[in-house]
């Protein structure tokens, strides 16, 4: 009976430490990124992210067998690292911003200095010229003619005859 019982103890020491075991990794995981990330490149955080893949697929394979102690404790290492890892691509994408931003000015710089002004000037010397020249094909004397003409055949009696009549219907005295 001796034997039994302590072969049973043994057995549920062993079964203990090996959940445990499966659970503390996790956390020691967690606890090892938590003192390291702030210096980790982007190839740290990959293989990071590799590791903590296959923690999560073990955690998931085993999650049915630990204690609610051990589910709350496996829940509270993902949300540490998934804190840290989130931090850090945030940080990443304002880095990114940061080095746009600061190539901004010297992009417009840039852009400024391959403005060729004397080509520049050249063109607006020829619209200027082009423009002087439709002016200056413009028939003026046609024009005039045409308005004089068009003033002279409209019947501007009978036109204002109508305008009258319009006017006195408006104002109520027909």
């Amino acid at each position: 009976m001796k034997r039994t019982t302590i072969a049973a103890a043994f057995a549920a020491l062993v079964i203990t430490v090996g959940c445990a075991t499966t659970v503390s990794l996790p956390d020691r995981f967690v606890e090892k990124t938590e003192k390291e990330y702030k210096n980790y490149s982007q190839e740290d955080w990959k293989k990071s992210r590799e590791e903590y893949d296959a923690l999560v697929a073990e955690m998931k394979e085993n999650y049915d067998s630990y204690t609610t102690a051990e589910k709350v404790r496996t829940m509270q290492a993902m949300g540490r690292y998934g804190t840290m890892a989130l931090g850090s691509e945030i940080s990443g994408v304002s880095e990114e911003i940061g080095d746009v931003l600061e190539q901004i000015p010297e992009t417009i710089n840039d852009m400024i200095d391959q403005i060729d002004t004397a080509a520049l000037r050249k063109s607006v010397e020829g619209i200027k010229t082009g423009i002087e020249g439709l002016v200056e094909s413009i028939d003026t004397a046609r024009i005039r003619k045409s308005i004089e003409g068009l003033t002279q055949s409209i019947d501007t009696a009978k036109l204002r005859q109508k305008l009258e009549a319009v006017v006195k219907i408006l104002s109520g005295e027909e």
